[in-house]
């Protein structure tokens, strides 16, 4: 016959205390004396009682000591793309200092459905999310403090990221100062049916075609090309094909909306034989930590991905803490490298 699992009173039985004593053993143990405490514990193991229920006492408490980070993707992204990991680093680093924990929350599971409304959490940080997300929505209707990381824009929401549209066009008007004039925007694909478009590529991709046409390029001469996924291999299996094009129909200048497509283009230059920047120029955004050391040196779009994820969790947990806060600006510049130069002088067709 299975043996029944110890509780907070069978632990109070055995030792001979009260219940409240057993819980101020875990719980509050400057109450006790530390013999007494001992005593209460030494008992809990040799019964096997593993301690109060951490959901009970959060729903007890109305603190779970937790911050939930929801992502737009599935969880392995969250581990594979270098932009994300540093701002999760750099969340993960100023929960701990407080004592907080980190759950990272999907914003989907396996059948399409949302995890967020079970999540035991104290405040939430939505990352890269469109609006229209029905998880958003989801967030929203749990009613607990919430920061925004890069989008969405929620009225009433502090957010914390750069102005995509304005660090799109840095690079824009980089390459037109060195005379590019065709253009290709390397982005993600377009969403399928039921799927919910990257919005920070949506504005990256607008401030970038915007500043381009401005500044004197054809409309006509600013493609716009969609790789599979925002991974390295789909970069530059997407800007292969752009090389497979006659070389009149080809830009002079690739901008890619993240830095791992810029890097899975130069990938593909590399395999093509074509010298980067002489024949083509490739820039990228977000300065992770590969673009300095690429080869060549890739020219990107530096907005402190680390210390965005710091400033997120510092508002939250001010949130949290019942505190009123302010959005604060975060830092942005360009940062030329040897992977951009003069647009080529444009063969006699």
């Amino acid at each position: 016959m299975a043996t029944e699992r110890p509780t907070l009173d069978t632990v109070a039985a055995a030792a001979g205390v009260s219940r409240m004593t057993v819980s101020n053993a875990y719980n509050r143990p400057d109450q006790l004396s530390l013999g007494t405490r001992q005593r209460v514990l030494a008992v809990a193991a040799e019964l096997g009682y593993p301690g109060p229920d951490p959901t009970a006492a959060s729903l007890r408490l109305r603190r779970s000591g937790t911050v939930g980070v929801v992502l737009t993707e599935r969880l392995p992204y969250a581990f594979a793309d270098p932009g994300l990991v540093t701002i999760l680093h750099g969340i993960a680093t100023e929960l701990s200092a407080a004592g907080n924990a980190l759950l990272l929350v999907p914003g989907r599971d396996a059948d399409g459905g949302s995890l967020l409304r079970h999540a035991i959490v104290d405040g939430l940080l939505l990352c890269a999310l469109d609006e229209r997300d029905p998880v958003v929505t989801a967030a929203v209707e749990r009613q607990v403090p919430m920061v925004t990381v890069g989008q969405p824009h929620l009225r009433g929401v502090p957010r914390v990221g750069p102005d995509n549209r304005r660090g799109a066009a840095l690079v824009a008007q980089h390459l037109l100062e060195l005379g590019h004039r065709r253009f290709a925007i390397l982005t993600t694909a377009s969403a399928g049916a039921g799927e919910i478009p990257r919005p920070l590529f949506g504005e990256r991709v607008e401030g970038f075609r915007a500043a381009a046409v401005g500044g004197g390029a054809a409309a006509a001469d600013v493609m716009i090309v969609c790789a599979s996924e925002n991974n390295r291999d789909a970069g530059r299996h997407a800007v292969a094909q752009l090389l497979a094009l006659p070389a009149a129909q080809r830009p002079s200048a690739v901008f890619a909306v993240t830095d791992i497509l810029a890097l899975g283009g130069l990938d593909a230059t590399a395999v093509a034989g074509i010298d980067v920047p002489a024949q083509l120029s490739i820039a990228g955004f977000d300065d992770v930590s590969a673009a300095a050391s690429s080869s060549p040196p890739l020219t990107t779009v530096d907005h402190d991905l680390y210390e965005q994820g710091r400033a997120a969790a510092r508002l939250v947990l001010r949130l949290i803490a019942g505190e009123r806060v302010r959005t604060p600006r975060s830092r942005m510049a360009l940062v030329p490298r040897a992977s951009t130069g003069p647009a080529p002088s444009r063969s006699p067709r």
